[in-house]
């Protein structure tokens, strides 16, 4: 059987996780622009600078150009959902995080018209 959480702990658990979903995010997003600055540029330099329109056409089989090419084809395929995914984990975190404010601040007024027994009344 699970433990029971007191009413602070589940208000306040998205201050916990938060950072995992921040820190998610901007790995993923961060591993998108590595593989594009990295990988993905110097290969399109290649491909579209060092050969002519000519030369990628009759490219054969197993040859470096086309392989280039499926570089070129394949990696862009797979990072759009990775930096869609980035996003969306440093989306969630941030929620996370300003969903979890509004109780900390209902429990610190709670503590303060406590200490300060005047300013609860008008």
């Amino acid at each position: 059987m699970a433990p029971k959480l007191s009413k602070l702990d589940r208000e306040t658990t998205g201050l916990k996780v938060f950072p995992l979903f921040t820190i998610l995010g901007w790995v993923l997003i961060g591993f998108s622009v590595l593989i594009g600055v990295a990988i993905l540029s110097p290969t399109a330099a290649s491909y579209w600078g060092e050969a002519s329109k000519a030369t990628r056409d009759a490219a054969p089989l197993g040859s470096t150009l086309l392989g280039w090419l499926s570089t070129l084809a394949w990696w862009p395929k797979l990072l759009a959902p990775l930096t869609f995914l980035g996003v969306a984990s440093f989306m969630l975190g941030i929620a996370m995080e300003f969903a979890s404010i509004p109780g900390i601040l209902d429990r610190r007024i709670d503590v303060l018209k406590q200490a300060v027994p005047l300013m609860g009344k008008n």
